[in-house]
């Protein structure tokens, strides 16, 4: 699974990141974040994605302020798949099947 970091106004891709193998991947504006989207409206630790018991990659909100979206529905987890966007704050979160 590959990660796009894009800008919700003009939906230019900032940063990709290859997901692979991982225990869990921390999404927020902290300096020890695993990634960082420097934004007022970003959480600290905004969400995080990790495995669940099936291998299945899934994204889940950590009770950040501003929330985490899909479909403009505010959601506390979803499991992530080809072509799902996530809105976190001025940022939309594209999950692309890199197919490796």
């Amino acid at each position: 699974m590959e990660l796009h970091i894009c800008t919700r106004n003009s939906g230019k891709v900032l940063r990709k990141f290859a997901l692979g193998d991982l225990d869990e991947l921390i999404i927020g504006r902290e300096d020890g974040c695993d990634i960082r989207i420097k934004a007022p409206t970003i959480s600290r630790e905004h969400c995080t994605i990790e495995a669940d018991n099936s291998g299945n990659l899934v994204l889940k909100d950590n009770n950040s302020t501003c929330g985490t979206f899909v479909s403009d529905e505010k959601i506390d987890s979803v499991r992530l798949e080809d072509g799902l966007e996530v809105v976190v704050g001025p940022a939309v979160l594209r999950f692309y099947d890199s197919g490796i």
